[in-house]
This record gives structure tokens, sequence and C-alpha cells, in this order.
């Protein structure tokens, strides 16, 4: 009995957890139309923030521009960033959905010659049967239709944004106020580990993901592939989702390709430059840029991508690597889940994670 008594608090902590986090994620399920406007909030609040650091840089003479300024040119240039590539998405969507009946005419067409090459006479009428059923032109107007209630929110998705930018410099104070001792200046540095870690994370991708982005987008070109542009930016868009996203990322245009010219090798030969993108990108330049910046566990990341990805789909799979950081960084300040920040790591070191605990009174060092 002696023997197991110690492990005790650690399985009553490992439940504790196990429910409380059973708790919050029925919670997203259950609110998710209340939270997801919530969190897109955040994410603009977000990129708001990381573009006025940023732009703070910016010296005129040797003075620095107002905040009130710095924030509305952020404001500004996200918003056209965001209407810009919507009003372009819609556009090749459109077009798209209007040129798909020459695009099944070819696919109906490939499927004969795959079936006389092959001596399989019904495959044409198998597989057209079966592909028939699946309601494409459907399916991209209700993709369509989720990006345009989101837009729909845009009114409530801004009152967020202007109240989170409202509170960013009261937040601090606050603080201050609910930690008065010693650990609010803890909680400050575990906040500010958070920004610097996040916003170094999705820098850095944003810029991994627009080179990828722009290479692919210039061998579609090249290659003629219709609606460079859309597929460039779903390359951009899913390359933040890893392991998975890149490759499907990759296979969309190399199967729209098919589509569009009716032959397997002008698939073939989209999929392989774009993945040849994808690998040298990801493999040499990707770790070469961002370092140590992503110290979590391949298991960790494909199982938190399952699990936001179920809960609200593209845009919690966009988040799900983000929010394992920013746990990773909390649970290793503390020793009661400091075990959980090592098994959410990708070699069980937290050492560049850990807040040391120091405090600016010197008799409390001495001490």
């Amino acid at each position: 009995m002696n023997q197991t008594t110690p492990s005790a608090p650690f399985v009553f902590r490992a439940l504790a957890i196990l429910l409380l986090v059973g708790l919050i994620l029925a919670c997203l399920m259950f609110f998710d139309t209340l939270l997801k406007p919530i969190a897109i909030g955040i994410v603009i609040w977000y990129l708001i923030r990381s573009m006025n650091l940023q732009i703070s840089k910016i010296q005129i003479g040797e003075k620095k521009l107002p905040r009130w300024l710095r924030i509305i040119i952020s404001i500004v240039v996200i918003n056209i960033i965001l209407f810009g590539t919507y009003q372009l998405m819609m556009v090749n969507v459109n077009a798209l959905l209007k040129n798909y009946p020459v695009y099944e005419a070819n696919l109906v067409q490939f499927l004969k010659n795959v079936g006389e090459v092959l001596n399989l006479p019904d495959l044409e009428n198998t597989l057209e049967t079966r592909i028939g059923a699946i309601d494409i032109p459907g399916l991209i107007r209700n993709i369509v239709t989720s990006v345009t209630a989101i837009i729909g929110d845009s009114l409530i998705i801004l009152i967020y944004v202007i109240f989170l930018l409202l509170e960013e410099s009261s937040f601090q104070k606050k603080i201050d106020i609910i930690f008065s001792n010693k650990n609010g200046k803890n909680v400050r540095q575990i906040i500010r580990q958070i920004n610097v870690s996040t916003d170094r994370y999705l820098r850095l991708k944003t810029y991994v993901s627009l080179l990828t982005g722009a290479i692919s987008y210039v061998i579609l070109l090249i290659a003629g592939v219709d609606f460079a542009f859309l597929w460039a930016f779903l390359i951009f868009l899913l390359n933040y989702i890893p392991y998975i996203g890149s490759f499907i990322a990759t296979l969309l245009p190399s199967i729209f390709a098919i589509l569009q010219f009716g032959s397997f090798w002008a698939g073939f030969w989209v999929f392989v430059f774009v993945e040849t993108v994808q690998l040298v990108v990801g493999n040499y330049i990707e770790p070469k840029w961002m370092g140590k910046s992503l110290n979590l566990s391949p298991f960790v990341v494909v199982l938190a991508l399952s699990i936001w990805g179920y809960i609200w789909g593209i845009f919690g799979m966009l988040l799900s690597v983000p929010i394992m950081s920013i746990l990773l960084i909390v649970f290793a300040q503390f020793p009661s889940t400091r075990s959980f920040a090592i098994l959410l790591t990708e070699k069980g070191d937290i050492s560049d994670v850990i807040i040391p605990d120091k405090t600016d009174d010197p008799e409390s060092v001495k001490t």
C-alpha cells in the first residue's frame, strides 16, 4: 500500500485534468456558434498586434509613429488583405463552377481512356456513376456558404476586435492588481513567453507558407493550370496544418489538372513539381528559419489536429498547433503539471520554455 501512495496524487491530478479537458471540449462543441466569432476576433486582434509591433520599428527622424496611428494602419492593411483575398477567391470559385461541365466532360473522356488501356470497358460507367453521386458543385457551394457565413459575422467580430484593442492597454494593470506579489511577475513572464513564442511561430510560418504558395503559383502558371491563384492560396492556407495540410494542398491542383487536361500525366507532373517545392521548403528552409520554435511531439500534433478538426473543422485545425504550444508553455511553468509538458514535447526537453523564477528583490534572491 505504501508503494502505491506516492503515485495517487498524480493519478488524481491526471483524472481532474482529463475531466476539465472533457468539459472544455464539450463546451467548445456546444457553443461553437458563439465561440467561433470570438476566436476569429482574437486571431485578427493578434495579427493587428503583431503588425503594430513591426510598424513600431519604423521611425520618422528620431520619432516613432504614435500607437493609435500604428493600430489604424494595421487594421486598414489587414482588412485590405482579407477583403482582397476573399474577392479573388470568389471570382475564381464562380469561374470554376461556371466551367465545371467542361471539366466533367474531360473527366468522362479520361475515364474512358483509362478503361481502354486497362481493358476494363465497364470502368468508365462504374466510376462515372460513383463520381456523379458526389455533388461536387454542391460541395463547393457549401464551402463558399461557410466562408460567407464567417463574413456575415464580420460586424460582431469587428466589435470583439475593437474591445480587445481597448482592453489591451489595461490588461497589464489588471494582472498587476490580481497578482500583486511575486506570482504576478511570473504570470507576466508566462504571458510574455506565450506572446514571443506564438508570434515567432506564426510570423515564420507565414513567411514559409507565402514562399511555398508563391513558388507553387509560378509553377501552376507555367503549367497552364486554371485558377492558379485559388490553388496557390489553398497551398498557403493549408501549409499551416502540419503533415497532412501540405499533402492535401498538393493533391488538389494535381487532381484538377487531370480534370482540366483529361490526362493523368498532367496531374502527375503538377504533383511532382509542387510536392518538390513542399519537400525542399519543409525539410530545408523551414527548419533553418524556425529552429526549435515548434517543440511538440508529432503524435501530439496529429492528435490535436484530429480533435480540433472534429470540433471546429478546418478553422480548428489551423488553431491546433498554437493552442498546443501555449499549453506546453503553461504546463512547463508549474511543478504539478510539468510532467504533462514533457509528454507534449518531441524529445522531453522543456528547458527552453521554463521561465526562471526570479524577482527584482535582491534580498529575496539572496535568501
